[in-house]
């Protein structure tokens, strides 16, 4: 068997990217650097064909975490279960380290991602509540809010919720109007329900989940529902799915973004030894430096990568992680962590709440 990986830098390759996409589906390959529009072709067969954007990013407290998107990817349709999928995820794993992007983001089916290491690092809140209890506590429905909120008509969505994808109320004045409206528009429309996706479920970060929105949300009996983004056994499989490619790198690009005031780190070392290799990061009063292998007394934390990328993006404390994976920290690599990756909300769609079960996927 031969095989041979061609890009959209040349004629070939775009003819065998085209060939793939006939056979399983299409998608504009334009958009991404012609480099990262690829085909994996065997004995002179295209079987895959990858997208990726290496220029996408991901937000933190203190800047943009450079990353790569998978756009789409797939492999026809008469020659899946052969392997073809994962040669091609790992040669791009290879080329994005070779480029020193420290990680990859993509959006799609658990049964694919999870395969490769990828793991959510992201959560859903969801508020669920009615235009009768809104009604029944704040007044009549009035449409004078309008103008802060954000209906999404997706036309999969389930077809009694009306899906409010932003709300843009900060005050308590604003809060009332934005509920009185949404029920407004759910009369409207004849649907039976309202989820606010709140706050916006956009991947930004949120210090809190707490807003006046979502207080005076309460007051009118709505549900707050606040959920892992993980879709295993879920009606809709799909999520956000993160992955480091290196942990040395990965460390060293989200350091500098996540500020720390001088003086508040205590003086002590932890190595993250993971499948995609070590780090070293050391506090002093000074600030923090990370080296590229386990420097010597160092607290040694074994852990997957997908633990270090919760960690470092603030989606799960190093407290909850070391009992996730029985290793218990001490006091000092533990304060260590906590003033580094402090807790943040980053939120995205809840698939399974708003898509009907068919034609998601």
């Amino acid at each position: 068997m031969t095989a041979s990986i061609v890009t959209a830098e040349t004629d070939e390759g775009r003819h065998a990217i085209e060939e793939v996409m006939a056979h399983s589906y299409r998608t504009n390959i334009e958009g991404v650097p012609p480099a990262w529009a690829r085909a994996l072709v065997v004995d002179g067969v295209p079987v895959s064909f990858m997208r990726v954007d290496p220029d996408d990013a991901i937000a933190l407290p203190g800047g943009k975490l450079r990353a790569a998107f998978l756009c789409d990817a797939a492999t026809r349709e008469d020659r899946r279960g052969e392997g073809h999928f994962r040669t091609l995820m790992e040669r791009m794993f290879s080329d994005l380290r070779a480029a020193r992007i420290p990680a990859v983001t993509t959006h799609g089916s658990c049964a694919l991602y999870r395969r490769f290491s990828f793991h959510v690092c992201t959560h859903h809140c969801g508020i669920f509540v009615t235009a009768d209890s809104i009604e029944q506590r704040l007044g009549p429905a009035c449409g004078a809010g309008e103008r802060l909120l954000e209906v999404d008509d997706h036309p999969q969505f389930v077809s009694d919720l009306l899906v409010v994808s932003e709300v843009r109320a900060w005050t308590y004045a604003e809060a009332k109007a934005a509920l009185l409206a949404a029920a407004g528009l759910a009369r409207e429309r004849g649907k039976a329900r309202i989820l606010f996706e709140h706050p916006r479920a956009d991947h930004t970060l949120h210090p809190s989940l707490e807003t006046p929105f979502t207080e005076l949300a309460r007051v009118c009996g709505a549900r707050v529902t606040v959920t892992s983004a993980d879709p295993e056994g879920r009606r809709v499989d799909h999520a956000d799915w993160y992955k480091v490619l290196d942990t040395y790198q990965f460390l060293a690009s989200v350091l500098p973004l996540r500020p720390v005031q001088e003086g508040a780190l205590p003086g002590v070392a932890v190595a993250f030894q993971t499948e995609v290799g070590t780090a070293t990061i050391r506090g002093t009063e000074q600030g923090t430096s990370v080296t590229p292998a386990a420097a010597p007394r160092a607290w040694r934390i074994c852990w997957p990568a997908s633990a270090v990328c919760q960690l470092a993006l603030g989606h799960t404390s190093a407290a909850a992680l070391a009992e996730i994976h029985d290793t218990p920290l001490p006091r000092d690599p533990l304060a260590l962590l906590d003033t580094l990756f402090p807790r943040w909300w980053r939120l995205s769609r809840n698939e399974e709440w708003v898509f009907t079960a068919s034609g998601v996927v």
